[in-house]
C-alpha cells in the first residue's frame, strides 16, 4: 500500500527578482523529489506567499489524499 504522510510535504516562500522584489512560494517532499515543480509567485510580501503556499500545500494534500483512498491496495 502507498500512504504519504503530511509530514513529507513542506512549502517554502523566497525572494524572487530585484525590483521590485516579489516573493514566491514552492512545495517540496523531504523523502524524494516531487518530479514537477509546484510553485507559485508574484507576490507582493512574504506574509502573501505564506499565505497562498499554505493554502496550495493544503489543497494538495487533500487531492493527494483522496486520489490515494481511490488507488486499489496491494
Amino acid at each position: 500500500m502507498n500512504t504519504t504522510t503530511t509530514n513529507d510535504y513542506y512549502m517554502v516562500t523566497s525572494r524572487r527578482g530585484k525590483l521590485p522584489e516579489r516573493r514566491s512560494w514552492e512545495i517540496h517532499r523531504k523523502s524524494a523529489p516531487l518530479g514537477i515543480k509546484m510553485t507559485g509567485d508574484g507576490y507582493q510580501s512574504d506574509a502573501a506567499a505564506q499565505f497562498a503556499g499554505k493554502q496550495a500545500l493544503a489543497e494538495f494534500l487533500a487531492d493527494l489524499s483522496k486520489e490515494e483512498k481511490r488507488l486499489p491496495r496491494r
